[in-house]
């Protein structure tokens, strides 16, 4: 059962408060999130174009704009190296879109997954060289890219590496020291010597600050300039960075532009995904993210770039139905690898470790952070996920954790004896020799220090609201909080002892629960989805007697639409 607890922020919030032209709810909700400079607060409550942060100030980007502005003098290709997945395809277009504004002599390149693995490969540098390319610009990826960009240096290609990834350091007695890629240009807002004042952009949010300071440079066409950010919105919500500072900004502009896009492949993709309401943040995390995805897990992401770039009506609808069937292939796979993985955690009795670590040589190596992910939201433990790579006797996999646990530092002792890993706190992809498997799950659990309550889920809570005095124009005021994600979570609230009118189980698996909630004479729809477990708890409380007991709720107003009709409802995060 998760532990709740209600925020108590009340010096943030009176100092909110006195903010001009802020709600008390704004007040509120930016407290409990800790943020209270009042630029920050008011690139929150204001979004705009304007509150955008210089991109001259991140460090190299006057020296990388005037090496475009002089490759394109020259008549020189530039390429683009990209990644492949749903940030790195995102950066790739800002770039790509970007340029072409201006010049065509550009391509780009994107690893393939299971065959060259992440970041610049020996095969794109290769190439790039045999194809005489004078510039190659990265982007999500090459702050790690040394050698590399040391090739592609020394035969003669000039690089400029755009990154938002950690970069290297090391201790000189007693310093710290960044290492970086030998490139003509290395921008990244993590590097030591940066003054941008916004560090959590994803690999889009760089390409565009570079797009931002060429347009500017060139006293270019701004409209165009913003219409990127359709590309920059996708990347920021799927790469699941900070929605806070710009990169709200971004997300709020892009979605703006999004739902009036003269993309036309952005259309076609979500048509054949049978998506017709609004696009919203959840569209681009759950519906446009898993599709570009999948490209990269099953294929190769130049399919969605391809599908992007085209511009033949019939060619964009077959390209949009071929990534619809990929994804449904690795739905079904993530599923049957699941299904599996699971199996394992019980027979084994792993979801009794701290950290839970399951080889599984019969999944693909695409999907094992998904499945990773997906145990550890059931048993609410940091998860790694193994199988068989096609060099022999290696494993593959990667890990997903929870918050209490820094995975990225918590293996980094084990690093001697890793074929290869990387990652960050929350996340992580290693290669591993198969018989030390045992070895390194011992490691992990030995060494995790997680107590108890690291390894119960915590529930916070903005505050204490009846729901009696709840208004349809309340959760619409909400709405205005959003796009909601890491770092500005849905406000949620909680009320205790809220009386049981009726209850079903409801939906073509019977799994969702509805509950007619009544308090001070007016009757609340709350729905609950995956609530089988809910259940099964009321019951067992209530010895099989629900209807007419009290239950304490955390919850979230929200609105239900139906043939054209708005209602409130409550839609329920936790019950006991």
């Amino acid at each position: 059962m998760a532990n709740w607890f209600i925020y108590n922020k009340k010096e943030n919030y009176i100092n909110n408060l006195k903010i001009e032209g802020i709600t008390k709810l704004q007040a509120l909700v930016l407290a409990n999130r800790d943020i209270v400079d009042p630029n920050l607060v008011d690139m929150y409550i204001n979004p705009s174009l304007d509150k955008l942060h210089d991109p001259f100030s991140l460090p190299d980007m006057a020296k990388a704009v005037d090496l475009i502005v002089e490759t394109i003098q020259n008549n020189g290709e530039i390429r683009i190296f990209g990644d492949y997945d749903q940030d790195g395809i995102a950066s790739v277009m800002t770039l790509l879109d970007g340029m072409l504004f201006y010049y065509d002599n550009i391509s780009y390149d994107i690893p393939h997954r299971v065959d060259e693995g992440y970041g610049i490969s020996e095969g794109m540098s290769e190439k790039a060289i045999e194809d005489k390319v004078s510039l190659v610009i990265t982007c999500d990826n090459g702050i790690t890219g040394f050698d590399q960009v040391k090739k592609l240096k020394a035969n003669g290609v000039r690089v400029i590496v755009t990154d938002h990834h950690q970069i290297e350091k090391e201790d000189k007695d007693g310093w710290v020291d960044q290492i970086l890629p030998e490139a003509d240009c290395v921008i990244n807002p993590h590097r030591l010597d940066s003054k941008y004042p916004f560090r959590d952009l994803c690999g889009a949010g760089v390409s565009f600050k570079l797009m931002q300071a060429l347009y500017t440079n060139l006293d270019g066409d701004f409209d165009y300039l913003a219409s990127l950010l359709e590309y920059v919105a996708m990347g920021t919500v799927c790469d699941i960075v900070s929605l806070t500072d710009e990169n709200r900004i971004f997300v709020i502009e892009g979605l703006k532009r999004l739902n009036y896009t003269e993309k036309y492949a952005i259309k076609a993709l979500l048509k054949e995904a049978g998506w017709q309401k609004e696009i919203d943040e959840y569209t681009l995390g759950f519906i446009i993210g898993p599709l570009m995805n999948a490209t990269g897990r099953l294929s190769t992401a130049k399919l969605a770039i391809d599908l992007l770039v085209e511009e033949d009506m019939d060619r964009i609808h077959e390209l949009a139905k071929d990534l619809v069937e990929l994804n449904n292939t690795r739905k079904k796979l993530t599923q049957e690898g699941l299904e599996k993985c699971d199996d394992i955690v019980k027979e084994n009795s792993y979801d009794k470790n701290d950290v839970i670590v399951v080889y599984e040589p019969s999944i693909d190596e695409s999907i094992c952070g998904i499945v990773a992910g997906r145990i550890k939201e059931k048993y609410y433990r940091p998860t790694i996920v193994l199988t068989d790579s096609s060099e022999d006797g290696i494993l593959k996999g990667s890990g997903r954790s929870i918050s209490t646990y820094n995975m990225h530092g918590a293996i980094l002792p084990y690093d001697d004896k890793l074929k290869s890993f990387g990652g960050h706190p929350m996340a992580c992809g290693l290669s591993i020799k198969k018989e030390l498997v045992g070895d390194f799950r011992e490691f992990l659990n030995r060494e995790s220090k997680l107590t108890k309550d690291d390894l119960e889920e915590v529930i916070n809570i903005d505050t204490q609201i009846n729901i009696s005095k709840l208004s349809l124009e309340f959760a619409e005021s909400l709405d205005k909080l959003r796009p909601f994600g890491k770092d500005n979570p849905r406000p949620i609230f909680a009320n205790k002892g809220v009386d049981i009118a009726d209850i079903q189980m409801i939906g073509k698996n019977k799994n969702t629960m509805r509950l007619s909630l009544y308090q001070n004479g007016r009757y609340f729809t709350a729905i609950k989805f995956n609530a089988v477990a809910d259940l099964d708890y009321l019951n067992l409380k209530f010895n099989n007697t629900i209807k007419g007991n009290k239950i304490d709720i955390v919850y979230y107003p929200d609105i239900n639409e139906f043939n054209g009709k708005r209602t409130l409802q409550i839609r329920l995060v936790d019950i006991r």
